[in-house]
């Protein structure tokens, strides 16, 4: 048996929520982390990102740099951030309901929250995807305000921007789900089991 976080990644403005529920180790470090998150949203990889303790319900850009964690470099504004390296999951979370901020693409700004639901046991090999929900919106689309626009073109078979809409969510409907595919994504972040000669 092993002690994981049981997480919920929501990302932030949306309705229908689009979340992910996983197991991790609470060991993670964060650049982990953000490669599981990657997997588990469908996300591309292709763009900065940043970690942030939030108070309450503050945004990610509200937080000061003594509580965010990013690579060095990342983006030049003010302070800098700690070096997310540096630190591991159980460092930033401890208890069920701490929170913790995800921005991805420091432009589109895909904000997700990331709440400790609970500290289990489990026998499953980590991390793994336990539930999925709503599909995430195509990247460089513009954001919340951006993809709500788009899906909306989507729908509307005379709009006259339908074509570029087509492209970017591609035939299946804004929000379709490929569970399978994110569990796949996961899993190759679990460790391989060495063979015994």
């Amino acid at each position: 048996m092993a002690t994981a976080f049981q997480l919920r990644i929501e990302l932030r403005d949306f309705k229908p929520a689009i979340y992910r529920d996983v197991l991790v180790d609470p060991a993670t470090p964060l650049p982990k982390l953000h490669k599981l998150i990657q997997a588990a949203m469908g996300w591309e990889d292709e763009h900065m990102h940043g970690f942030a303790v939030p108070l309450k319900s503050e945004r990610y850009y509200r937080v000061p740099a003594s509580r965010r964690f990013e690579k060095p470099n990342a983006v030049n504004w003010g302070e800098p951030a700690y070096n997310e390296a540096r630190f591991k999951l159980q460092d930033v979370m401890a208890a069920p309901k701490d929170k913790l901020l995800y921005l991805y693409d420091f432009g589109d700004d895909w904000e997700h929250v990331i709440t400790l639901k609970a500290v289990v046991d489990t026998e499953l090999t980590l991390p793994h995807l336990l539930k999925a929900q709503q599909g995430c919106p195509p990247e460089d689309c513009g954001g919340p305000p951006g993809a709500e626009y788009w899906a909306s073109v989507w729908f509307d078979k005379s709009h006259p921007e339908r074509d570029i809409a087509l492209q970017m969510f591609g035939k299946n409907e804004p929000g379709w789900l490929d569970f399978e595919a994110l569990q796949k994504a996961v899993t190759k972040l679990q460790p391989k089991l060495r063979r015994v000669k």
